[in-house]
């Protein structure tokens, strides 16, 4: 077991800084010693890479880890005996199209020159290929550009869902096509925040047979663990298996808060002098992670609950971020019941509370909630998946129920396994 440890200031700063190195919430992985789990997605990626003439698509909520799947290929290449190769990766803004993200692209790549290509380039360097393309880019244009590059090409394009502009994502389909049809040695990776490919790629099934669709569901508990396991190995540090427990069912599988809690917990023990982590480092990480969330977290979730009089709105919300819901984070307002009653010591009837609901579906409360389905069937999820832990560690931090209470109902219903 380690025990408390004599640490000056600067060894306790120095650990510190080591931590902030391997949880890292605020950026994604990047190596791929600190990945965990999603053996599946990770086989399936691989897969589009080392198959000519496919690309993959990387979709599922926000705060999943599509990022940071995309970012350890470079890792993966040198360990299956993969040298020669370019990787390039492109950020989408809302005003991105076509071309600005091809033009981008191409700036970053470079012609590999080796002799019996064409005397215009230099044969012992590299030529950006944004030369090669006009002002407005075309699918062909970036098809004839990538079989001049001389070597594979991996091209990441992440937060496609940011676009406003239709057009991109049809041409971008037209692309894949090209390129899969000519057996271009080049691999697209494309990354949206998304339920389905059908939100993110138009005119997607016309290219199904050269597209890996690769979802990133929410973490099992055991990749949770493992991402707390591969961390504190890396930092020579342990935790008791109840403060472990805590921080695996509150981040609710998804690895930014898993990552957060983590990094608090660490640095918490670390300030006691620790490496062992216990849970009261867990109860001080719970209040670091609200205090430290984002802005636009913590702005959403005051215009969601604002009221002048006590109206259950903390309350209702709490209680969803409590409830059991499906693979898409939507549950039916009658799942509130339990968490509610024990929130409030009260028995509520979804009459009591449905106008809570329907409220914070309003542009009045931010739209905090959304909905589909029928009148009498409606189903409802955060708009930001984010949100729901937020929503939960607040309600520890602020005394609206207690951290047992919160295990207790997550294991009851089965969320501190899914």
């Amino acid at each position: 077991m380690v025990g408390v440890l004599v640490m000056n200031p600067e060894e306790k700063i120095k650990r510190m800084v080591q931590a902030g190195g391997v949880f890292t919430p605020n950026a994604p992985v990047n190596r791929k010693d600190l990945f965990a789990g999603r053996q599946i997605q990770v086989q399936n990626l691989l897969d589009a890479i080392f198959q000519r003439g496919q690309h993959a698509i990387i979709y599922g909520e926000r705060g999943v880890g599509k990022t940071s799947l995309a970012n350890i290929i470079s890792d993966w290449m040198p360990a299956l005996q993969k040298y020669n190769y370019q990787i390039v990766k492109a950020n989408c803004a809302a005003n991105s199209n076509f071309s600005t993200i091809w033009h981008g692209i191409m700036r970053e790549l470079a012609i590999v020159q080796t002799k019996g290509n064409a005397p215009l380039f230099d044969d012992k360097k590299g030529l950006p290929l944004d030369n090669l393309l006009p002002e407005k880019v075309c699918s062909e244009d970036v098809r004839f550009a990538l079989q001049q590059v001389g070597s594979s090409t991996i091209i990441v394009i992440d937060e496609f869902d940011r676009l406003t502009d239709t057009d991109t994502s049809t041409t971008l389909a037209d692309c894949i096509k090209s390129l899969s049809d000519h057996s271009v040695d080049a691999t697209l990776v494309v990354i949206g925040v998304a339920d389905s490919i059908d939100d993110l790629l138009a005119e997607h099934h016309s290219i199904e047979r050269a597209l890996v669709q690769i979802h990133m569901p929410r973490m099992s508990r055991e990749e949770r663990l493992q991402i707390i396991d591969n961390g504190l190995a890396k930092l020579q540090m342990e935790i008791d298996e109840s403060a472990k427990n805590r921080v695996a069912t509150l981040s609710q599988g998804l690895p930014f808060h898993t990552h957060a809690l983590m990094l608090y917990a660490v640095r918490a023990a670390i300030e006691n002098s620790r490496l062992r982590i216990e849970v009261s480092d867990v109860e001080t990480a719970i209040k670091q992670a609200v205090n430290g969330a984002q802005q636009s977290i913590v702005s959403a979730y005051q215009q969601g609950v604002s009221s002048p009089h006590h109206n259950l709105y903390k309350e209702v919300l709490l209680a969803a971020a409590l409830a059991q819901s499906d693979d898409l984070g939507y549950f039916a307002a009658g799942d509130l019941r339990e968490p509610l009653s024990r929130i409030t010591d009260k028995a509520y009837g979804i009459d009591r509370y449905m106008r809570h609901l329907n409220e914070f579906c309003s542009q009045e409360r931010g739209c905090i909630l959304e909905k589909k389905g029928l009148r009498r069937r409606f189903r409802f999820r955060f708009r930001d998946s984010m949100m729901g832990p937020f929503v939960i560690m607040k309600g520890i931090r602020d005394g609206l129920i207690s951290e047992d209470v919160v295990l207790r109902i997550r294991e009851e219903i089965g969320a501190a396994v899914s």
